[in-house]
């Protein structure tokens, strides 16, 4: 695992949330109002999150910035997802192992059978579905906060079959082996060159493996698109702003050029990392570059016997540079 400093007491900025009616009605009316200022997913959820503990982190705030549409908008994870996974990792990513495993898989599996049963899907292309308006994304940032909270509070050690479990504990114990975590290695390969809370590694915990080791979108895309967000994003306040960019896509226009909304920069840009990475390794996606399925005994050793945590971290090492020149260029 790479090494990441630890003086930050990351505890302060996490939202502790009660789980009852009133609390959950004052959620669902804060992540529509954040939504109707903000006007993107990962970033309403963010503030509705941090607002409802009265935690001032605008740093998370813009690392959740480029999330929205899917990861850089591949239309992959949910920015509904990717958000509280963020919180969760800040949470729990110190944690002592569970049967060989981190405590953020557990809680982001948790997190992820919730959430689709909820909305049918994880993946925000599915979500969206053809609609010229995200109207279905409402009911997503409105009902976020709630499946976060839920999480949060639940024991999430079932939530791993004991076959995953034993293959998740497999392989996580050959990253520690060779010290290796996909999105911190690109954070610490960025550190020198940017200001970055430490508890950004924290953060990123749960995006391990292709998120909690689903072999979805690359974990150091992931990061990469996270850092992009810290180092260049603004944050979004106006309304005004958002009725207009929302005008915008309601009859085909540019509403998510980089002056329409604050948000939009970080994730065009984002947008622009996952399709250099794309051509790069020819998938955002972990599964499709790895061909191993985590899940599985098998599938982990064959990423072990085919040493390819040698090549995760030249994927790794090749996506910090292409950011830090992204920011130096930006």
């Amino acid at each position: 695992m790479a090494s990441h400093a630890t003086q930050t007491d990351t505890r302060r900025v996490i939202p502790l949330l009660e789980v009852n009616a009133a609390s959950t009605r004052k959620l669902r009316r804060r992540g529509l109002a954040n939504l109707a200022r903000m006007g993107h997913c990962a970033p309403s959820v963010m503030q509705t999150l941090l607002d409802a503990s009265e935690v001032e982190a605008p740093w998370l705030v813009k690392a959740a910035g480029g999330l929205p549409g899917g990861i850089g908008n591949t239309g992959a994870e949910c920015g509904g997802v990717t958000a509280p996974l963020m919180l969760l990792g800040m949470a729990h990513a110190r944690d002592p192992l569970d049967r060989g495993v981190p405590v953020v898989v557990y809680k982001g599996h948790e997190l992820l059978r919730r959430f689709t049963a909820c909305h049918g899907t994880a993946l925000c292309q599915e979500i969206r579905g053809d609609d010229r308006l995200p109207l279905r994304c409402v009911g997503v940032v409105r009902l976020a906060s709630e499946r976060y909270a839920e999480t949060l509070a639940r024991d999430s050690g079932d939530a791993i079959s004991p076959a995953h479990q034993r293959a998740y504990a497999e392989l996580f114990a050959h990253f520690s082996q060779h010290r290796f975590h996909c999105a911190h290695e690109v954070l610490e390969q960025l550190r020198p060159s940017m200001p970055m809370e430490p508890a950004l590694f924290d953060a990123a915990s749960g995006f391990i493996g292709g998120t909690v080791f689903t072999g979805q979108t690359c974990s150091a895309l992931a990061a990469g698109v996270m850092a992009l967000g810290v180092a260049l994003g603004g944050i979004e306040r106006s309304r005004i702003r958002v009725l207009r960019m929302i005008g915008l896509m309601a009859i085909g226009g540019d509403a998510f050029a980089d002056d329409r909304n604050a948000f939009n920069k970080t994730m065009n840009l984002g947008h622009r990392l996952s399709e250099w990475f794309a051509a790069e390794f020819g998938s955002t996606q972990c599964r499709a570059i790895t061909q191993c399925e985590f899940s599985t005994d098998d599938g982990v050793r064959q990423y072990i016997a085919g040493n390819q945590v040698k090549r995760c971290r030249e994927i790794a090492g090749l996506v910090g540079r292409h950011v830090r020149g992204m920011i130096a260029s930006a």
